[in-house]
């Protein structure tokens, strides 16, 4: 099996390295390209958004999207993405299965907990939080 993987990679290689040896640059013409070319987007479409507009507001987060998020795509932190946590987070979650499944439960047992009513606040917690266990 590792002949044939090996194999196939050489293959794969020397078949690109050929076909990459036929294209040439004409330098001159990207040149030409360049300095006859016009902005086409002005400095204010440019600019990136304040990071505060960014972050959601309680306001604009529904419990019943972040718990179906969490109870469907928990495992992947899609209900973390959704409530403003770090972008990064969506890596720990799904390289770590939902922390083992853990944090997933918890997360989503918490939420839970607000849609019904029980928890008063607890989805408070989730909001534009950076830490990892949001609820500790």
């Amino acid at each position: 099996m590792k002949k044939l993987v090996l194999s196939l990679i050489a293959v794969c290689a020397f078949a690109f390295a050929a076909n990459a040896a036929s294209f040439t640059v004409n330098d001159s013409a990207i040149d030409a390209l360049i300095e006859n070319s016009t902005e086409v987007f002005t400095a204010e479409f440019m600019t990136p958004a304040p990071a505060a507009s960014v972050a959601p507001a309680k306001g604009e987060i529904n419990t019943t999207t972040a718990f179906l998020l969490s109870w469907l795509l928990g495992g992947f932190g899609v209900h973390r993405h959704y409530l403003g946590t770090t972008p990064w987070m969506w890596a720990v979650y799904t390289f770590t299965g939902g922390g083992l499944g853990v944090l997933w439960g918890i997360d989503t047992l918490f939420i839970f907990l607000d849609l019904i009513g029980v928890g008063e606040g607890y989805l408070n917690k989730f909001i534009n939080c950076e830490k990892i266990i949001a609820w500790i």
